[in-house]
Formats: C-alpha cells, sequence, structure tokens
C-alpha cells in the first residue's frame, strides 16, 4: 500500500510538472524568435560585456544599457532598413511586370526565348513535352513565373510591414531581454543550476558545448554570408552591373533571409539585363545566383559550422535543415543546438552502462 502511494505521489507530481511545461510553452511560443536571438546575441557578446563591466566599474545597469544599445545600432536597426528598403524596391519591380504584361510586350521575352543560348534546350522541352502529348507556351508562361517568383519574395519582406506592430513588439521583446541577459543572465544560471541535479561534470560539458555550438552556428552565418556576398559581387562586376560592391554588400545581408536570400538582389539584376536586351549576361547572371551564389550556401555553411563546432557534418545538416523547417529562421540556431545537446545525454549515458556492463559480464 505505501508503495502504491509512493507511486501515485511520483505520477502526479511528474504530471504536474509535465502540464507546468507545456502551458509554459504555450506561452512563450509566439516569442520563440526573439528570446532565440536575444539568447543567441547575449551569449555570445558575453565576453564583451565583462570587459564593459569592468570598465565600468562593476555598474550593471550601465553596462548592460550601452553594450545592448551597441547592438542595435550595429545589428538590429541595419537589418530593420534593408528589409523595408527591400520591400519598397520588391513592390515597384513587380508593378513594373504588370505595367509589362498590360502593354503586352515592351520586353520581348519572345526573343530571350529565341537566343541560342537558350533555344537548343527550349526545343528539347517542348519535344519531350511533345511526346507526352502536352503543349507548352514558353512564351506565356515566363512572364507569369517571373511574377509569381517575385510575389514569394515580396511575401517575407511585406509580411513584415504589414504586421509592423507585432514586427516591433517582437523588436523590442528582443531588445528588453537582451538587456537582462547581461544584467541577469549569470545569476539566473546559478539559480537554474542548482534547481536543475545533474553532477558538476555534466553541467560543465552542456554549458560548454552550447557555447561552441551557438559560437560555430553564428561563425558559419557570417562567414557563408560573406561568402556570397563576394561570389554575388562578382557575378555584378562580369554581368557588367554598376557598383557590385554594393550589391555584394547587400547580398551578403539577404544571405540572412531563408529560402530566397541572396535572390532578392541578383534576381532583379538579371531581370533588368533581359529587358535591356542583354539576353546572355541575364541568362548567364541567373545561372551564377543559382548555382553558386544560392547553392553553395548548403555546402560551406555546414562545412563551417562543423569545423568550429567539432561535430560530425551529417548532425550539423540535419539540424540547420531540420530546425530551419521545423522552426524557421530560429531553427537554423536551435537545430544544432539541440542536436549536439542530444549527443552530450547519450554520450553521458552511454558512460554509465559501460560499467555496469563490465560487473555484469566480467
Amino acid at each position: 500500500m505505501t508503495m502504491d502511494r509512493t507511486l501515485l505521489s511520483t505520477l502526479t507530481v511528474y504530471s504536474f510538472a509535465l502540464l507546468v511545461m507545456y502551458l509554459l510553452y504555450s506561452i512563450l511560443a509566439p516569442f520563440l524568435a526573439p528570446l532565440v536571438w536575444s539568447c543567441a546575441i547575449g551569449t555570445i557578446t558575453l565576453p564583451l560585456y565583462e570587459m564593459l563591466l569592468k570598465r565600468c566599474k562593476g555598474r550593471e545597469i550601465i553596462a548592460s544599457a550601452l553594450l545592448t544599445a551597441a547592438v542595435v545600432l550595429a545589428v538590429i536597426l541595419p537589418l530593420v532598413g534593408l528589409v523595408f528598403s527591400l520591400s519598397r524596391e520588391g513592390t515597384l519591380l513587380y508593378q513594373y511586370l504588370e505595367r509589362v504584361t498590360a502593354a503586352g510586350s515592351s520586353v520581348a521575352f519572345s526573343d530571350i526565348l529565341q537566343h541560342p543560348l537558350l533555344l537548343p534546350w527550349l526545343e528539347r522541352v517542348r519535344a519531350l513535352a511533345g511526346s507526352f502529348n502536352l503543349e507548352m507556351d514558353l512564351d506565356a508562361m515566363l512572364l507569369p513565373s517571373v511574377k509569381n517568383g517575385i510575389t514569394v519574395m515580396l511575401n517575407y519582406s511585406t509580411g513584415i510591414v504589414k504586421n509592423f506592430f507585432g514586427f516591433l513588439f517582437k523588436l523590442v521583446l528582443m531588445v528588453i531581454t537582451l538587456f537582462f541577459i547581461y544584467k541577469d543572465g549569470a545569476r539566473f544560471l546559478q539559480r537554474f543550476w542548482l534547481v536543475v541535479d545533474i553532477r558538476d561534470g555534466l553541467r560543465a560539458t552542456i554549458a560548454e558545448t552550447i557555447t561552441r555550438v551557438l559560437g560555430a552556428v553564428l561563425y558559419g552565418i557570417v562567414l557563408t554570408c560573406l561568402v556570397q556576398g563576394i561570389l554575388g559581387g562578382l557575378g555584378f562586376w562580369v554581368a557588367g552591373l554598376p557598383s557590385p560592391i554594393l550589391f555584394g554588400a547587400l547580398m551578403a545581408i539577404c544571405a540572412l533571409i531563408p529560402v530566397i536570400g541572396t535572390a532578392l538582389i541578383w534576381l532583379p539584376g538579371a531581370i533588368y539585363l533581359l529587358t535591356q536586351g542583354q539576353t546572355m549576361h541575364g541568362i548567364l547572371l541567373i545561372a551564377w545566383g543559382v548555382v553558386v551564389v544560392s547553392g553553395i550556401d548548403n555546402i560551406i555553411r555546414p562545412l563551417f559550422i562543423s569545423g568550429r563546432s567539432k561535430l560530425h557534418i551529417l548532425v550539423i545538416v540535419l539540424g540547420v535543415l531540420g530546425g530551419l523547417l521545423a522552426f524557421g529562421i530560429t531553427g537554423v540556431v536551435a537545430g544544432p543546438i539541440i542536436l549536439a545537446l542530444v549527443l552530450v545525454f547519450f554520450g553521458e549515458s552511454s558512460q554509465d552502462a559501460i560499467p555496469s556492463e563490465g560487473r555484469d559480464h566480467p
């Protein structure tokens, strides 16, 4: 009877704990992105905060406010300005294509389709479609397809503009959270580890793993964006477009945006070349953008992160892609950390199991 009561009491406590955790997640889920990014930025810039705290003679509020303001001015405001600028420019481009469609053909897309570089491939596509009794009017399909692609890209930036107050609220929440991470983060962690009953070695491993993987992810993201920006600027320079350095820098920033990324810059540049009659340059810029500038992201980012995080590249690929699909852009950071922590606990469990197996089977 006593054992039954003890089991019932234990199950009740664990059920209540699971219920509280579920309710806590339900409350915080709408704000998951700003909370994750504020924690990520706070963890990476913590050494800067410690240096600033010494210069401020231990005054935590002043040091936290100064570093938070520096992050806002150096990172957050430029990104917000870029999003609104791209939204405006993308809208103008879409309106231009609307006028082209209505006018019927101030842009000779039929001439583009007849270009010697494309014509042999298009003939093969038409022959293949004809063997399946399919009719393909590529001339009529091209412009609507371009417009649809631009519409998808605009959804990222115009969505923020239309939901400006929600975006502003999350931005303010991220800044406030970042301030308190600097000010109270160390004390919160001390209290957290007092509640979590694990040995000191595992505790240190978890903290070191999170810091190492988080730093590697952000390092990989920044380095990948720089490479994509350089390659994109090189493509603009070869194509003869103006200001390749400026547009390369814009592509480096836009590479942070998932799925579409650098296409926000190089695709309008390619369309401009096509509309100006520079068909081969436009086609080559599209091929360069798709295959090299955008495609290299899936190759070099896992390599950069894997080398610095000391994790297998497959773990990084699954973490980044799976996290991106599950949580959006926040998952790029959260995914690899979650998998790394799973590996830490798996390694800890396997170490605990080895001695017992040795005792059972001498």
